[in-house]
């Protein structure tokens, strides 16, 4: 497998900035953090840039050895499940366990099949994050699909343009009113399938890319201005849809990681914080809602030095929270399988 160290640096960060977004979102009392408002909302985009990691990053392990019949699918979906579902499970069992119900229930039995996302509406109320699972998850149920779509170059182009149709038709049509009652949006696969399209791109051009970022500079300095530009620029606005520019800024950024190793996204810390990435994503809010019950706005007065407080917390024990209970689960499974 091609090892690509950089992009441990995107994972961790991304699991943290939408771990801000989130914060910010739910606390109360809300924050007066003027333009960084904005920019903190914006996090939740991260989303779209772990789909083009995820495709990416699977098809360097496992694009070669599903084309060539080299690995089972048993082997491969059978990972899949352990990397992923004892953590998820044993979340959404405490979360039931917090505010059991019925319908608590279903939804936590449906998050234990990772099947979710099949459902027309797969917005659970059981670790509600976990909805970026549910379609991560559908991405590798369907991937060796996906694999005959990357099978050339030309064919790659040629489907990344239907999907971005897709996109376009499913904001203008399929998810809106009166076809449907409700906006699945990035729930959705078919909606977000441009970015798992350009994560295999990425991957069919990876060699050319990586020698390319190794003879220029100044990439990091043009994706700044890419993202400065998203926020300044009515760019959105101009194009109709925020697809673009997304797509655009998140290429860039990810091109940038296909680079020799920086030390800003590859070292000890970092490396740390990318493989407990899913899982801090995962628990944030189980932890931010821990957070809440001490109460700190009562010891807090500004609003904004209470946001940064409960973020911090809240970031910390999550972290603390993932590493033991990944480490403890990863030694049961290697126990029983043993």
């Amino acid at each position: 497998m091609d090892r690509y160290n950089n992009l441990n640096g995107f994972r961790a960060f991304c699991a943290i900035g939408i771990a801000l977004m989130h914060i910010l979102a739910n606390i109360s009392p809300t924050p007066h953090l003027q333009n960084i408002t904005p920019v903190i909302e914006w996090f939740t985009n991260f989303v779209f840039l772990f789909f083009i990691m995820s495709s990416f990053s699977l098809c360097c392990g496992y694009y070669e050895r599903i084309k060539t019949g080299s690995v089972t699918l048993n082997s491969f979906y059978t990972k899949r499940y352990w990397r992923i579902l004892p953590f998820f499970a044993f979340l959404s069992l405490i979360d039931i366990m917090i505010g059991f119900s019925k319908c608590s229930l279903y939804e936590a039995f449906m998050n234990c099949t990772l099947a979710f996302g099949l459902l027309p509406n797969n917005s659970m109320g059981v670790i509600g994050v976990g909805w970026f699972l549910g379609t991560i998850f559908l991405f590798y149920m369907l991937f060796p699909f996906f694999v005959f779509l990357m099978n050339s170059k030309r064919r790659a182009w040629f489907v990344l343009c239907i999907t971005i149709i897709i996109n376009i038709l499913c904001q203008e049509y399929f998810f809106t009113e009166p076809f449907m009652n409700f906006n699945p949006g990035r729930h959705n696969i078919l909606y977000s399938a441009p970015y798992f399209v350009i994560g295999g791109l990425l991957y069919l051009y990876r060699e050319k890319l990586y020698n390319w970022m190794n003879r220029v500079g100044g990439w990091m300095l043009l994706c700044l201005l890419l993202n400065i530009g998203y926020f300044f620029l009515p760019i959105s606005d101009l194009l109709g849809h925020s697809l673009f520019p997304l797509l655009i800024v998140f290429t860039a950024w990810h091109i940038y990681a296909l680079g020799s190793d920086k030390k800003w996204l590859h070292n000890k810390i970092i490396d740390f914080l990318s493989n407990i990435s899913m899982e801090i994503y995962l628990c944030h809010m189980v932890m931010f809602r821990a957070v809440e019950k001490l109460h700190l706005e009562n010891y807090i007065l500004d609003n904004n030095l209470n946001y940064v407080v409960t973020s911090i917390f809240t970031i910390c024990f999550a972290i603390c929270f993932s590493y033991c209970i990944k480490r403890g689960l990863d030694k049961l499974i290697v126990r029983k399988m043993a």
